[in-house]
């Protein structure tokens, strides 16, 4: 997506006074190829997108649905959904979702595909994970969302719609700019909020999600839709720059404590934004920072969606993480 996510229901200790109580808050754990993550952790999750099919600008759908990943998730109860994604050849594509958006025969041909598609494979509702979008496009977006919940929903299925972060609206920010949060969260039954992804390889280092930018994020969203509607996303992932090179790199949760045990790097702890880095020098003499999540990170980040009263938290991506990521979610809960 910037990222996609995850959610799935973890026990927690007893409810604090006026939060929502531990079976209320769910995990949804995005799924692509990891089967063998999917049946370690199929007790912990509870909604599961697949990220599987692409739309181009006619509304024509084209992917493959998970058969071994949706047997598993049937099995155990697991909310499903079809993820339809806007990327192209090698990123998100503007073109590709403004084509789309912009003709109502292709749209009502996309809603007419994707009520063919859910039932075929016992998804419970369409996840619309369309990013990039143009923000001249943002009320053509709206009527999007609009006429698809009205579709979909008649046909007694869900819509969630994938959203970047943002601290505040504005229609003219070239990222999120087209998602008019106040209206489009009155059409979808789950806000999955992108709350990842605040720095990267494109930007210079940072964290991946600071809990003072989450928490400024979420302010915002909770005051647009309500709560219940919201997944918290959380990144079981971190970044890697290479100071030396000018680029930078993706690294699972789970790799991250052998990366810091090789190059004998020593873990800092960033005050401001509660986010763990450390720097290292790789062989090639190279100089890099790592900006990662830690138990301590997760667990502040994954409390929010228990004082907030969110739906639960959405993790980008199952197979990338381990068993302490699911601990420190458990803490927070």
């Amino acid at each position: 997506m910037l990222k996609r996510l995850a959610v799935a229901l973890i026990a927690a200790a007893t409810p604090m006074s006026g939060a929502a109580s531990a079976a209320d808050e769910k995990i949804m754990a995005y799924y692509e190829d990891a089967i063998g993550a999917l049946r370690a952790d199929a007790s912990i999750v509870q909604q599961l997108p697949t990220d599987s099919f692409l739309v181009n600008g006619k509304g024509a759908i084209r992917g493959t649905a998970p058969q071994d990943a949706l047997k598993v998730a049937h099995a155990h109860g697991m909310q499903t959904f079809a993820v339809i994604s806007n990327y192209g050849a090698t990123d998100f594509s503007p073109a590709i979702v403004h084509a789309l958006l912009n003709d109502q025969a292709a749209v009502k041909d996309f809603i007419a595909n994707v009520l063919k598609l859910l039932p075929a494979h016992g998804y419970t509702g369409v996840n619309i994970d369309f990013e990039a979008i143009p923000a001249k496009d943002r009320a053509a977006y709206t009527r999007f969302v609009q006429a698809l919940y009205k579709s979909v929903h008649a046909a007694g299925k869900q819509v969630m719609l994938s959203i970047p972060a943002m601290e505040r609206d504005d229609p003219s920010d070239d990222w999120s700019g087209a998602y008019d949060l106040a209206v489009i969260g009155k059409a979808t039954d789950i806000v999955q909020y992108m709350t990842y992804d605040e720095n990267g390889p494109w930007s210079a280092p940072g964290p991946v999600a600071g809990l003072d930018w989450v928490t400024a994020c979420l302010r915002y969203a909770a005051g647009a839709v309500p709560a219940a509607k919201i997944s918290l996303g959380l990144p079981a992932y971190a970044y890697d720059w290479d100071r030396t090179a000018g680029t930078g790199v993706s690294v699972d949760w789970k790799a991250i404590p052998g990366l810091i045990s090789r190059t004998g790097a020593q873990p800092q702890w960033d005050a401001k934004s509660s986010s763990p880095y450390f720097r290292y020098t790789a062989g090639n003499g190279h100089k890099h920072v790592v900006w990662y999540e830690n138990a301590r990170s997760i667990t502040l980040k994954s409390r929010l969606a228990r004082i907030k009263n969110l739906m639960g938290v959405s993790v980008w991506v199952l197979g990338a993480d381990n068993a302490d990521f699911w601990k420190a979610v458990r803490a927070g809960f």
